[in-house]
């Protein structure tokens, strides 16, 4: 099958690496994989040095119709049959340039982008008229995109994002010279809307109950400066460190006890699902599709959104509770439903289905 995806996110992130680790398994299983993704993206870094082909266009906007065109001739040139739009900026001019070229066009949802007035009328055209299936990637987003537009039960389905489980092995935390200090990690874009100045305000309370305990901050991104300043102000620069972008997220999740993903909204976190792939417990919040994975207190904790207090005590119960036991679970978890083999399989049922 020849397969292209579309993709707008200008940095790495979880949606970037689950194109990257879908198109490698696709590849190594027969299938034509071509990423259009934007010029000095994440993906256009990184694809090549996995021969995996890709074009990069920036329709710089995604009512721009100049460039449908342009995605016609890509079509044609590459015999593509089936058409996986992953992020808003291309939604319509792929699905158009799609149509047109009388292509199967799938429309992945990996983040909830809830929409209200006129642009929900208007995103109601596009599920209805120029998509022939979506992929949500949490059953919150299925959920919320059958309450908002009224899309049939049998055009969504369902696919997790996929880890590598050879690379995130369930592993004890590395011994350290002292075994009492707890560690902690955020692993995200540090970006508005994430939820990391409600974690930071959480840390108070936290060193008021467990005193030996370290915090990371792992990521960069457009509030990075704002968030030192608010730890500065708070007096926990000796408590926070913030370690930038790392690429080793194995070694650096061998390292920890547990992480947090405070994200008030958020589809599926693929850093989450890495703790967990490594036998680490998460606490999530209730605005994001973990909280349809994780079991409250057994496998992790759920907590409300923008609740810092709530936050706070979930840390606290989860390191004063059997965490190790806790991710034992996690990682079982995974195993079952964010298997890589499993959901390319899954993705490659759809694709199949879609086309016949």
């Amino acid at each position: 099958m020849n397969i292209m995806i579309f993709d707008a996110t200008p940095h790495w992130s979880g949606g970037a690496n689950r194109i990257f680790l879908y198109s490698k398994e696709l590849i190594q299983r027969g299938h034509r994989v071509t990423v259009c993704c934007l010029p000095a993206s994440g993906l256009s870094i990184r694809l090549p040095e996995q021969n995996i082909p890709v074009i990069t266009i920036d329709p710089k906007s995604d009512i721009n119709l100049l460039v449908v065109p342009k995605l016609i001739q890509l079509i044609i040139k590459n015999n593509i049959q089936v058409l996986d739009i992953c992020s808003p900026k291309f939604y319509w001019v792929a699905s158009l340039a799609g149509r047109l070229t009388n292509k199967t066009i799938m429309l992945t949802r990996n983040v909830p982008y809830r929409k209200t007035g006129l642009k929900k009328y208007i995103n109601t055209l596009l599920y209805d008229k120029l998509i022939d299936n979506i992929v949500a990637v949490s059953d919150k987003i299925k959920r919320e995109l059958r309450e908002d537009f009224a899309i049939p039960e049998q055009k969504i389905t369902v696919i997790y994002d996929g880890i590598d489980l050879h690379q995130f092995k369930q592993q004890q935390t590395k011994q350290r010279d002292n075994p009492e200090n707890y560690r902690v990690a955020v692993i995200s874009r540090l970006d508005q809307n994430k939820g990391l100045e409600c974690f930071i305000n959480a840390i108070p309370t936290i060193i008021q109950t467990i005193s030996h305990i370290h915090f990371m901050i792992v990521g960069t991104g457009s509030i990075e400066q704002k968030l030192k300043e608010q730890t500065k102000q708070l007096n926990l620069s000796d408590s926070v460190t913030f370690t930038g972008f790392r690429k080793d997220i194995p070694q650096l999740l061998s390292e920890v006890d547990i992480t947090i993903m405070p994200s008030p909204e958020e589809g599926m976190s693929m850093s989450a699902l890495e703790s967990m792939a490594s036998g680490k417990p998460v606490v999530a919040t209730t605005g994001s599709g973990l909280a349809d994975i994780i079991i409250n207190h057994r496998s992790g904790m759920i907590v409300k959104p923008n609740d810092s207090n709530d936050l706070a005590e979930a840390v606290i119960t989860l390191l004063q509770s059997d965490y190790r036991q806790a991710g034992k679970e996690a990682r079982k978890i995974v195993e079952e439903k964010f298997s890589l083999q499993n959901v390319v399989t899954q993705y490659e049922h759809l694709i199949e289905k879609s086309t016949n």
